[in-house]
């Protein structure tokens, strides 16, 4: 299917990649339903054009998804795009003004606090003439925003120079400038992760479109989109890297208000249920048809907070075996998923799948994967 559409966000696990290998077997239907929506690939590579039903328990996700017709929401994500844009100004101008401080401090001939100061000095001035990033309606809270882009880079530098005394090493300018500008998208990340986590902690409240558009900046460019959450229920993965560097959000922002996806949502309804209790509500009927993608039969099985145990797998596929519509579902080969899907009605294929984060090298890369249908 060459007019895919692709998912408008990155999603662990998701199955856009995979969709040709099971294409096939997707029946006829009068109504698309998907329980476990996550970033919709399926849905985003099909387009449906009856009417459709997606749900998925993680609350930041569906706010996000319920946001797209929303221009107030428009406008804080392309606020977002301006000031990603806009702190590649910032290195520039920085770098320009501290370049020769940041390299003595590598080479050790001056102290910490020295580069501190210069650095506080600069980044003040440098950020008044940015628009997003001295707006206190947008940033909210500049004083700690400019304390997390200072301590990011002075941390780049500390990190650089270990490197230089452990490995002998030697950072050309482009290499340290590349470096510093990693060093300020990192602080301006880690600040507006903060932002969620103060969400998440009640601490602050946002708007709704506010807090979907930081939601969404942070997902696009934590490393490599995963979850991960600490004891106190705060987000924690960190800044993906000098490759994200060039990431462009702008274009990433476009494509969620194409016109494509806007039409495709137009005929969606959204929930934010437990996957029985969404399905429960739509009277199932022979001519549906509901692609599942639940979280994986393994120990790693808990994303945004929410677990899925063998119990909801097994709850799962008694509620599937037992409903009139059509349904599919494509997951991880274990003995635990063929044994309770084990039945007279339900057929079973397999295709092969390699990860693509092998997460806490909890995954095979070489997998095999079901898919399972009742037709």
């Amino acid at each position: 299917m060459n007019n895919k559409l692709r998912p408008i966000i990155k999603w662990t696990g998701g199955k856009y990649s995979e969709f040709a290998l099971f294409s096939e077997f997707i029946p006829e239907f009068d109504r698309y339903i998907e329980p476990f929506f996550g970033g919709g690939g399926v849905f985003f590579a099909l387009q449906p054009k009856v009417q459709s039903f997606i749900n998925d328990k993680s609350t930041d996700l569906i706010n996000f998804y319920k946001q797209i017709d929303h221009k107030e929401f428009k406008t804080e994500l392309f606020n977002y795009a301006t000031a990603w844009d806009e702190l590649g100004n910032l290195t520039t101008k920085l770098w320009n003004e501290c370049a020769i401080i940041f390299a003595s401090f590598i080479q050790k001939n001056i102290p910490s606090d020295q580069l501190n100061d210069a650095l506080l000095v600069h980044l003040t001035h440098a950020l008044k003439a940015e628009l997003l990033l001295n707006n206190q309606d947008f940033i909210i809270d500049i004083d700690l925003f400019k304390k997390m882009l200072l301590a990011s880079m002075a941390d780049k530098a500390r990190r650089i120079k270990r490197i230089c005394e452990k490995e002998g090493r030697n950072f050309n300018n482009e290499e340290l400038k590349s470096h510093f500008e990693t060093g300020i998208r990192s602080g301006a990340y880690l600040f507006f992760r903060a932002l969620l986590n103060k969400q998440y902690t009640q601490t602050l409240q946002l708007k709704p479109a506010k807090a979907a558009a930081n939601w969404y900046f942070v997902r696009e460019f934590c490393y490599g989109s995963m979850f991960r959450f600490n004891a106190k229920g705060e987000f924690n993965i960190p800044y993906g890297g000098i490759a994200y560097n060039r990431k462009n959000f702008r274009q990433k922002a476009e494509n969620i208000f194409d016109v494509k996806v806007t039409e495709l949502f137009k005929h969606t309804s959204i929930f934010n249920l437990d996957f029985e209790a969404f399905l429960n509500q739509l009277e199932l009927k022979t001519t549906d048809f509901i692609f599942l993608d639940p979280p994986y039969d393994s120990e790693f099985s808990e994303y945004d907070q929410s677990a899925f145990t063998q119990s909801d797998q097994q709850r799962l596929a008694t509620f599937l075996i037992q409903n009139p519509a059509k349904w599919m579902v494509v997951i991880k080969e274990t003995e635990f998923i063929r044994k309770i899907y084990t039945h007279s009605k339900v057929k079973i294929t397999t295709f092969s799948k390699s990860y693509t984060y092998n997460v806490r090298g909890r995954n095979n890369r070489d997998a095999t994967h079901l898919i399972i249908t009742n037709y």
